[in-house]
């Protein structure tokens, strides 16, 4: 099955995701805080592990940005190199969608 979602569509359900997992994050930091004063030999083995799971999902978060920045950086080096070496072609691509633009802005609808 072929997926038709566009980079946009993409790029806002990551960051409905990363929104919905810092949400989750901070209510196990919440809960963790105030278990802080219960101390049974259970809640504390409970306690290291979220600990543990806590570091580990903050980790994969940080790496998941640092590759999102990566790749954009990636791609803004790429456009410039393209930009640079094929100056007349990128002023042909911006004339038509100049041209294009304002075609469909000049339509009035009836």
């Amino acid at each position: 099955m072929e997926s038709t979602l566009d980079n946009g569509q993409v790029r806002s359900a990551k960051e409905f995701d990363n929104g919905k997992i810092n949400s989750f994050i901070e209510n196990v930091e919440d809960l963790t805080h105030a278990l802080r004063d219960v101390e049974t030999p259970e809640i504390a083995r409970v306690k290291a592990k979220v600990k543990i799971a806590l570091a580990a999902a903050k980790s994969a978060l940080s790496d998941s940005a640092a590759q999102v920045r990566s790749q954009a950086l990636q791609a803004s080096r790429n456009t410039d190199t393209y930009v640079r070496d094929n100056p007349w072609q990128v002023v042909g691509i911006a004339a038509l969608i100049g041209i294009a633009v304002g075609i469909l802005a000049s339509r009035r609808p009836d």
